[in-house]
């Protein structure tokens, strides 16, 4: 997906830290893209990545994000929800 990218200014690519893996970062960058994952307890990021302020902001962004799915499952019944695809 990061090659179908338009434009050439570098861009952040958010994730949720499953993906906190050396090789996920490999490829991320191979393709001139910032990555903002979650930090699991034995992060592969770097001090050289989570010190940018764009950093910190995209972390801030990915809290609001996950507080919104959060209510949808606790409270909006999201849990039960059921995906239909007509035609397959």
């Amino acid at each position: 997906m990061l090659e179908g990218v338009p434009g050439s200014r570098r861009v952040t690519l958010g994730a949720d830290k499953g993906y906190d893996t050396q090789d996920f970062y490999y490829h991320v960058s191979a393709h001139e893209c910032n990555t903002a994952c979650g930090q699991g307890k034995t992060s592969k990021l770097d001090g050289r990545t989570t010190r940018h302020t764009g950093y910190q902001t995209s972390q801030r962004i990915r809290k609001r994000v996950e507080e919104i799915f959060g209510w949808v499952k606790t409270v909006g019944g999201g849990r039960k929800l059921k995906i239909q695809r007509h035609g397959t």
